[in-house]
């Protein structure tokens, strides 16, 4: 659950900073936070504030699971896709390397995220399936 934090985190940030940096690497997000921190409890602050913008982001990503349960339920009845899955990690990977984001940060939250995912989106399935 704490990669999938992180990885919310990460995602909030780069929104929330986008119209303000005009270049989304971890570089450049590094020299805003030295600008606009000085102290641990500006970090703390910061970091709150990106949590809750990944709570966010969470939640409506898992709307779009569900969704996609809902669809599923009627068809195939399964929720893991391997195809989907490797297809994604790859492209996480790509964006990682773009980002200057450490693929052992992101790789592993994806990881977390898409298999939490896939079992919820497989209970949402099944409670579907048997009513």
């Amino acid at each position: 659950m704490k990669s999938i934090l992180v990885l919310v985190v990460l995602l909030a940030s780069i929104s929330s900073h986008f119209a303000f940096s005009g270049e989304e690497t971890l570089s450049a997000f590094y020299e805003i936070a030295k600008e606009n921190c000085d102290d641990i409890t500006c970090i703390r602050r910061e970091m709150d504030r990106i949590n809750n913008e990944i709570l966010i982001l969470l939640t409506e990503r898992t709307a779009y699971v569900r969704r996609a349960g809902d669809l599923k339920s009627r068809t195939i009845k399964v929720a893991d896709d391997r195809q989907r899955v490797g297809d994604q990690e790859k492209k996480i990977i790509d964006k990682s390397i773009e980002l200057e984001l450490p693929i052992e940060i992101s790789v592993p939250t994806f990881r977390v995220l898409m298999e939490t995912s896939i079992k919820f989106q497989q209970g949402h399935i099944n409670q579907l399936t048997t009513q």
